[in-house]
């Protein structure tokens, strides 16, 4: 099979390096756009069929671990524009949005646009079955997400990414993307598949993250520190949370036993199964993030070492990291590992840390109760 037409109204193939090289089949589905999710050059094919054909080369291996992901944008650009002539706008995605909400609406407004299509779109590969497939996913998740279940919290990403591969597969077979890049989707899905711009996916928290993670495991595989640290408490502040370094956030944060120095908050504490022998709250660790104040250590380039107290007055031992990780005595692997022993640190509750900042009352009347200090009736937790 060397073409593939896409299910649906759109004009949409998908193919081998064998389809794009056939001037009849260029010109018998009527191609205006030519995506090859691989290094090719179409100045080499001496035809007509090719001399008014728009063409993008996206250069990247068929291998798990090449990223795909920060390309999805520009690609899905390119389609949408090759299809309806024009490129994504604000007011597609405000529009791609209350489709979400009402399927009905969602239904009517891509018949409507799709009965507006102008182009054909070709995106190949080499063999029409992952690269290319990626792309074609990536499309239809971000133009047709209902197709999907997406938007009525019926699905989560992964289902959502198997069931437009399976769409795909409708009418392209070998349809399958390696297993990297069908996880690559599953992120772009949770991001809210981001095409604003070219580099939308590199403005993106979660894919600079996952970026991180992936330096981290490489370096960690060969045995060196990553050549680069992610300090979360810092990102946080460029991304105006809740949590930077000398703020507040989260129910309560861990302080230095001995000098009282805030060392993490809640939301770069990593969540910690404790799936062994001992239950999760006799663990003797708590994991965080690499926060900022660990630096100076970090950019030793050790693989492992000892955490102390940054205040200049302390500097006690509080804890230990491992860049390949280790196992907790509770059971859990964290890796990287950032831990802060518990005989070390203080665990204390934030007061007015609740919902949106604030404490919720019944919280309050709780801690206050179990402080033996007793509320005003009106006040009490049974009256909250």
């Amino acid at each position: 099979m060397v073409l593939s037409r896409i299910n649906g109204s759109e004009e949409l193939f998908v193919g081998g390096i064998f389809g794009v090289t056939r001037p009849r089949l260029i010109t018998e589905h009527k191609i205006t756009h030519v995506l090859s999710v691989i290094k090719y050059s179409l100045d080499s094919l001496q035809n007509e069929a090719y001399r008014s054909l728009q063409h993008m080369s996206i250069d990247i291996d068929d291998m798990d671990d090449q990223d795909i992901l920060v390309h999805l944008p520009k690609m899905v650009r390119f389609i949408q524009r090759g299809l309806y002539g024009h490129d994504y706008t604000e007011e597609k995605q405000q529009q791609q949005q209350e489709q979400q909400e009402q399927q009905q609406q969602q239904q009517q407004q891509e018949e409507e646009e799709e009965g507006a299509a102008k182009g054909a779109v070709l995106v190949h590969c080499a063999m029409g079955k992952s690269r290319s497939v990626t792309a074609i996913v990536a499309y239809l998740l971000w133009k047709h997400p209902h197709r999907f279940g997406l938007g009525k919290g019926a699905v989560d990403a992964k289902e959502a990414v198997a069931k437009a591969v399976q769409w795909v597969r409708g009418t392209r077979p070998i349809a399958e993307p390696n297993e990297g890049f069908m996880e690559q989707l599953e992120l772009w899905v949770e991001m809210g598949c981001p095409a604003g711009s070219d580099d939308a996916v590199e403005k993106e928290a979660k894919y600079q993250r996952w970026l991180y993670k992936k330096e981290v495991e490489t370096a960690a595989a060969v045995g060196r520190a990553p050549d680069w640290i992610r300090f979360e408490d810092e990102e946080a502040e460029k991304e105006q949370q809740k949590q930077d370094e000398e703020g507040g956030g989260g129910a309560f944060e861990l302080r230095c036993k001995k000098c009282r120095r805030r060392l993490a908050t809640e939301p770069f504490v990593v969540p910690h199964q404790g799936r062994g022998n001992k239950a999760k709250e006799d663990c003797p660790h708590y994991f965080v993030e690499a926060l900022s104040w660990m630096r100076d250590t970090l950019e030793l380039g050790e693989l492992e070492g000892r955490l102390n107290c940054p205040h200049p007055k302390c500097g006690s031992s509080v804890g230990r990291y491992s860049w390949r990780g280790f196992k907790c005595s509770c059971g859990d692997w964290v890796a990287p590992a950032f831990s802060l022993q518990q005989s070390k640190v203080d665990k204390v509750a934030v007061m007015g840390a609740g919902k949106n900042g604030t404490a919720g009352a019944n919280e309050i009347a709780s801690r206050m109760a179990a402080l033996g200090i007793r509320m005003p009736p009106g006040q009490r937790a049974e009256n909250l």
